[in-house]
Parts: C-alpha cells; sequence; structure tokens
C-alpha cells in the first residue's frame, strides 16, 4: 500500500486550519499529523513530525511563515515548504522562492487545485497557483551600482541627458530652473573627471538609467 503524504497545516487562524483539514482529510492519499498557529510551532512540528510537506500561511504572528521556513529546513531538511497566502505580492512570491519552498498557493484555489499541488511537490515538483505573475517568480533586478556618488537629482538629469534632452526641456520635466540643471551638469562632471554629452550618456547607460536602444547623445 502507498504511504500516505505526511502534512502539517500552519496558519493563525483556526477556521482556515479547519478548512483546509475537512478538506484534505477526504483525500486517501493525504494525511494531516499536526496543525501549528505560528511559526514557533511550525518549527516544533516539523521537527518532531518530519512531515513531507509543510503548508505554510506566509503572515502569522510571533514568527511568519518566511522566518519559519529557514529553521524547518535546518530541523525537518527532507520537508518541503508550500506556502499559502491572501496576496500575490511579487516581494512575497521571489521571498518564499528564495527560501527554498515548492510552492505556493493563494488562499482562493480550488480543493483540486490544492491536491493537484500536493501530489506534485510530494513527487519533486513545484507548484504556484496559476493568477501569479511569471514576473513574480523571476529574481527582483538588482539596483546598478552607483559609483560616482550622484544624487537622486543628479541622476534624473542624467537620465534626461541620454535621453537627448535639451537643459530647458529637463528642467520642465523636473520642475527646475534651468540654470540649477546647468549645476547638476557640471557637479556630474566633476564626479566623472569631465565629459561632454556622449560620455554623460554612456554613464547613464553603465548605470543602467536608460537602455542602450532608446539614447541619444544630440543633447548639448
Amino acid at each position: 500500500m502507498k504511504e500516505k503524504i505526511r502534512i502539517v497545516i500552519a496558519d493563525d487562524h483556526a477556521l482556515v486550519r479547519d478548512g483546509i483539514r475537512a478538506r484534505l482529510e477526504l483525500e486517501e492519499t493525504i494525511e494531516i499529523v499536526a496543525e501549528a498557529e505560528d511559526g514557533f510551532q511550525a518549527i516544533e512540528k516539523a521537527r518532531d513530525f518530519q512531515p513531507d510537506i509543510l503548508m505554510l500561511d506566509i503572515s502569522m504572528p510571533n514568527c511568519n511563515g518566511l522566518e519559519a521556513a529557514e529553521q524547518i529546513h535546518i530541523v525537518s531538511p527532507d520537508s518541503r515548504i508550500l506556502f499559502l497566502s491572501m496576496h500575490d505580492n511579487p516581494e512575497y512570491v521571489r521571498a518564499a522562492v528564495k527560501s527554498g519552498a515548492s510552492g505556493f498557493l493563494l488562499k482562493d484555489i480550488g480543493a483540486s487545485d490544492m491536491v493537484k499541488a500536493i501530489e506534485t511537490i510530494s513527487q519533486g515538483g513545484y507548484y504556484f497557483s496559476k493568477n501569479i505573475s511569471v514576473d513574480a517568480l523571476k529574481p527582483a533586478k538588482e539596483k546598478p551600482e552607483n559609483p560616482f556618488n550622484l544624487t537622486e537629482r543628479e541622476i534624473e538629469v542624467l537620465r534626461g541627458i541620454a535621453l537627448g534632452k535639451a537643459n530647458k526641456e529637463i528642467a520642465g520635466d523636473l520642475g527646475i530652473g534651468v540654470r540649477t540643471v546647468e549645476s547638476h551638469r557640471q557637479r556630474m562632471r566633476e564626479k566623472l573627471g569631465g565629459g561632454n554629452a556622449a560620455q554623460l550618456t554612456h554613464m547613464a547607460m553603465e548605470l543602467g538609467l536608460v537602455d542602450k536602444s532608446t539614447s541619444s547623445t544630440l543633447a548639448p
């Protein structure tokens, strides 16, 4: 007889836990071995029961699901984590993936899809709710380094220069005076060690402020 998939459910709402348990207990291949109402209890249950899967709510008191996941990987390394959340916030999804989770489900998921997710993960696969954007599964883009220590305003002016805008146009976009734009350009040249519009544009591309295909060097 095939062994059952052993699961720990962690959610701070008893009603949610009851609903998940009631549905999953209808499946002959699934066994709920324990429940937890916060991250600390989830870690404890993971250590004590060594489940196949932990279904973790992200937003829990005392210790949230993401924090608990770090310790669960230590106390129960063979357990796989399936996150539950009401929100499809890309940052939550990325953090879940980074934590080593095998799946991310939105709480409005249908019962059959939840069972499918559990079965997929138990077999070594990954499962994410269909409503989660593919972009959310990609690592967040890191901000380019700023080796010249430009200020936020200087960066805005630099972006305008790289887009081929004249000082007057940049001033209008930013709501500042033309002389102020000229002062920012001069300070950028000093930080760069000199440079005309073409060199400032190159610096903007190096900093990732503009795409090479959209940049121009027509600015004076």
